[in-house]
């Protein structure tokens, strides 16, 4: 799958999207300090992949590649998530 079609993937409620880039200032606390603890906290964004309507997986995007850092099996839950969706 190229980016051109990640990023167009539509489906998103509020941006027509699925997967996005996504601030690192932005994710949880404990997603910074894990970031701070493997030499990553340099990066300004990870990108979100959407796999379905509560799991994702985020990275870095380096290139045509994106480097795997997570696995997020429920982005709505507040405890646990690497970066929490916001409440409608």
């Amino acid at each position: 799958m190229t980016w051109a079609a990640i990023m167009g993937a539509a489906g998103g409620k509020l941006k027509g999207t699925n997967s996005h880039p996504v601030k690192c200032k932005d994710l949880s606390k404990k997603a910074q300090k894990r970031l701070e603890e493997i030499g990553q906290d340099d990066v300004a964004e990870l990108f979100s992949l959407r796999l379905t309507g509560i799991k994702r997986i985020y990275g870095i995007r380096s290139g045509r590649a994106l480097k795997l850092l997570w696995y997020d099996r429920n982005h709505n839950d507040e405890k646990s998530a690497v970066c929490p969706s916001s409440k409608r």
